[in-house]
């Protein structure tokens, strides 16, 4: 992999070593010396590591350098990570409290020294490589460079100006209404059923942003009684694309169902439908894989439509009925408005008349690509000083080769600051057009040492994570955004992976039925073909596993022919720090080998239905900080408490109480999900345990009666969000004191609450609210009809900046402007959305929407719960 990591790398290391310096657990070991002089060499090549990442694309000999430099890094990564690991182990050893033999011998002075002098062999042996690169440095001239240890905060461009900004449909009015009375002409008799539509065109053009535009369109949906939106990508296999229609349809997973299944399922859902199906980034050109999902769309009503956007005019003949809509390059006007809109903020067009000049320039270099125009210029938004335009004018990247996009595409990454230029990278480990939940997307950043603490020692990793996908939305690296109530959901742009794998390609590697090499080099691995993965690369390069750092098992399933393969093999991945089977696997109990990946910080078994237990092995992990636990578990047992590191938990769990001694115990979690745990009645009375978790979300668990009266211990959560839990009432939440049931009294700094669709519910928790008087800024109110007003408490929400009411017709009425009789205890607040009666009116404080937090009306399920729940399907 090119580009500069050497530097994010060692900055990191430096970071992790300062941290390390004068800590009881490296005063314990001896190890301080040995510390010590690793950091000080290390410091001494960092220094000059940004002057050579600039300079190694001009220079081969600074480039393989730095490639060397960063192979001794990475081993002095994991040296640092083997000596946390073991004080951890040992940590969580002494809290059991066991006086076994095999305990004293792990605490005795011998095994002590002799884990001690290991450790200090392998720091002296990186130090040696160290020195051995060091020496050459001097060849090539490199200047030093002050280090930034504490990573400063960085500029974000405005949150609003994402692709969807801009991306819109300029110059693409005509297009658009010739496909629209395409698709809006009667059907007539003879016609071929169902009707195909092929938009064919060059990638960058605006495909799929055209069809989409149609496809929402007032005067198209009204013709069909379904629409349903599908992104079929480079593999097109028959289940996964059922699975994905009958997602868009009707909102099941359907992880669990196999082919046959799948087809009885799609059928009863098109039969005698006329739909508008949306079949996007098509690649097939099998005719036979196409017949076979015609076959069943032919089950729709007459009338029935597809839109297939694709780059391939192959794929057009193969699949169009009618003659395909060749999509052309956008016109230069248009291109020029495009770019202005991108570039310039309101107005200050006019006063840079210089400006304009070099924009214009540099837009004719974009050949009429519409991705290529916006992402330039959201590149230089918002800047006003020459130079900067220059430089992107005069590029030495529009020498390459292309037609426009990947020069602009490269310009753009090159921009990027180094510390969102590798987390952008490490985004191509995950398969094309997948969905990114940013909860997740920031937990795997974590696991990899991507993020790095800020200047500010308070603020959070997974909030200066979250920054980092800000930034790199608003720099149009992806799109498709959506923001929901607890997270986002985005997209990254086929080419802008297409860019990420070209520049990753050293270290990242994917598997699949043509390509089953692997190196000694590679650290990342995507399994599109665990077949291949496990009976033919496996085998052939048993060596090669060693310094793999991620695994996805992307658009396959671990089927019942590897699970062998699987538990003979995941031992090997000694530095594994993620591991994630997005489509799920055939275990119903996991391989107990997952306990030696001690490295291991990031674990997410997908949509896994079949997984019933999770390894007692597992509980050996205390390096583990993401757990994200599949659809069919069982239950957690009581031994999670023994991953004291873990920080991010999505649990889904057929248990009826979770037990005291479990959850409860994890002191440093920050983010809990509990979701679609339909058995659940009761949670854990321990929660007071829960020391750091600041965002609380419940999902889906139709059985919970009540919440824990040790909820009112969690002063640190920040985030609360309950969402269809049909039996729940939240006046339930009640405490004994002096022998009588009374309120229970709630000392939190809540920012964000939101309650929805608990139709049990009838009155609102003051206790909540009056709890969190001098913090709480969002209070959302959706589907919770039985509630008949706003208590009290609300005019004492000083901090309150925004309310929103959604389908509580009681609450409606009462909270309606100047008119409601509630409306005194609410009027306070500077950000007021309320449902109108049946009539659709509605009435708003302020301007609806301009919150910058969705409305409860507009709210995606799959973003409340903020992390991705349907795989890459």
């Amino acid at each position: 992999m090119s580009g500069p990591f050497a530097s994010t790398i060692a900055q990191s290391l430096l970071v992790k070593l300062g941290t390390f310096a004068g800590q009881e657990f490296c005063l314990a070991w001896g190890l301080e010396a040995d510390i010590a002089r690793l950091e000080k060499r290390l410091s001494a090549i960092a220094a000059v590591l940004s002057d050579a990442e600039q300079k190694q694309s001009k220079n081969d000999k600074i480039r393989f350098w730095l490639n060397d430099l960063r192979e001794v890094l990475y081993d002095a990564e994991d040296v640092l990570d083997e000596i946390e690991c073991e004080t951890l182990r040992r940590q969580v050893v002494k809290t059991k409290g066991s006086t076994s033999r095999n305990v004293r011998r792990f605490f005795s002075s011998s095994n002590m020294i002799k884990f001690r002098s290991k450790m200090g062999h392998k720091i002296k042996k990186i130090i040696e490589r160290l020195a051995e690169i060091s020496s050459l440095k001097s060849e090539f001239n490199l200047s030093e460079q002050a280090i930034d240890r504490s990573h400063v905060l960085h500029e974000e461009t405005e949150m609003n100006r994402s692709f969807e900004s801009f991306s819109g449909l300029i110059g693409r009015d005509k297009d658009k209404e010739l496909i629209i009375n395409l698709l809006a002409a009667p059907s007539k008799v003879g016609d071929a059923h169902p009707f195909v539509l092929p938009i064919v065109g060059m990638g960058g053009l605006g495909k799929t942003s055209l069809a989409k535009s149609v496809c929402d369109a007032e005067n198209v949906k009204s013709h069909f009684e379904l629409k349903m939106e599908v992104c079929v990508s480079d593999d097109f296999s028959l289940k996964q694309v059922i699975q994905k229609i009958i997602k868009s349809a009707t909102g099941e997973r359907c992880a669990d169902l196999d082919v046959g299944e799948l087809e009885k399922k799609l059928e009863e859902i098109l039969n005698g439908r006329k739909y508008l199906l949306l079949l996007d980034d098509v690649w097939n050109e099998d005719a036979q894989k196409w017949l076979l999902l015609k076959s069943l769309l032919s089950k729709g009503a007459d009338g029935s439509k597809v839109i297939v956007t694709t780059r391939s005019q192959r794929v057009a003949d193969i699949m169009g009925t009618v003659a395909a809509y060749n999509l052309s390059l956008l016109g230069q006007e248009d291109c020029l408005s495009l770019f202005y809109k991108c570039a310039f903020k309101e107005g200050q067009m006019e006063l840079y008349p210089n400006l304009v000049g070099i924009g214009k320039q540099i837009v004719a270099k974009c050949k009429q690509v519409p991705l290529a125009v916006i992402n330039l210029g959201t590149q230089l938004y918002g800047k006003t000083d020459e130079t900067e335009w220059k430089s992107v004018r005069d590029s030495e990247k529009w020498e390459d080769e292309g037609d426009g996009i990947l020069p602009a595409l490269k310009i753009s990454y090159q921009r990027l600051p180094t510390h969102l230029k590798r987390c952008f990278l490490y985004c191509s480990v995950f398969p094309k057009d997948i969905k990114f939940a940013d909860l997740e997307l920031v937990q795997f950043w974590m696991a990899h040492g991507l993020i790095l603490q800020s200047s500010n020692p308070n603020e959070k990793l997974e909030d200066i994570g979250l920054r980092y996908v800000r930034e790199l939305i608003s720099r149009c690296f992806f799109q498709d955004y959506l923001h929901g109530w607890f997270g986002a959901s985005f997209k990254m742009h086929d080419l802008m992976h297409d860019l990420a794998s070209s520049l990753a390609q050293n270290e990242f590697l994917i598997i699949s039925s043509r390509n089953h090499q692997i190196s000694k080099t590679t650290r990342h691995l995507t399994v599109l073909d665990s077949d291949s993965f496990f009976h033919q690369t496996v085998p052939k390069f048993p060596n090669n596993f060693h310094h793999v750092r991620s695994i996805v098992f992307a658009d396959s399933v671990v089927g019942p022919t590897c699970k062998t393969d699987f538990k003979k093999c995941i031992s090997e991945f000694k530095h594994l720090r993620s591991l994630e089977l997005t489509n799920g696997s055939e275990f119903e109990a996991f391989p107990e080998k997952i306990g030696a990946l001690k490295h291991l910080r990031y674990l997410n078994f997908g949509t896994s239905a079949k997984l019933k237990r999770l390894p007692k092995s597992i509980f050996k992990l205390q390096n583990l900080q993401a757990l994200v636990t599949g659809e069919g578990l069982e239950e957690l047992p009581k031994d999670v408490r023994y991953m004291i590191s873990l920080r991010f938990l999505y649990l889904t769990t057929q248990q009826k109480r979770l037990p005291e001694g479990g959850i409860g115990c994890l002191e440093c979690l920050q983010t809990l999900f509990i979701a679609y745990c339909e058995n659940l009645e009761d949670l854990c009375e321990d929660m007071q345990g829960l020391k750091s978790l600041r965002k609380l979300v419940i999902y889906r668990c139709n059985s919970l009666i009540s919440l824990p009266r040790s909820i009112k211990c969690l002063t640190t959560l920040e985030e609360f969000g309950i969402s269809e839990c049909r039996k729940l009432d939240l006046m339930t939440i009640q405490e004994e004191k002096k022998g009588k049931i009374q309120p229970l009294s709630l000392s939190l700094s809540l920012r964000i609450v939101i309650f929805d669709d608990l139709p049990s519910t009838i009155a609102l928790p003051e206790q909540f609210l009056q709890g969190s008087a001098e913090s709480l800024q969002t209070f959302i109110i959706n589907k919770c009809q039985k509630i008949r007003e706003m208590p009290e408490c609300i005019g004492n929400l000083k901090k309150l900046q925004n309310l929103e009411i959604s389908d509580c017709p009681s609450l409606n009425k009462r909270c309606r402007k100047e008119t409601g009789e509630d409306w005194p205890k609410v009027a306070h607040i500077p950000k007021i959305n309320v449902d109108g009666d049946d009539s659709g009116e509605e009435t708003s404080h302020s301007e609806a929407g301009s919150s910058g937090t969705p409305s409860a009306r507009e709210e995606d399920k799959s973003a409340f719960v903020g992390v991705s729940t349907d795989g890459y399907n």
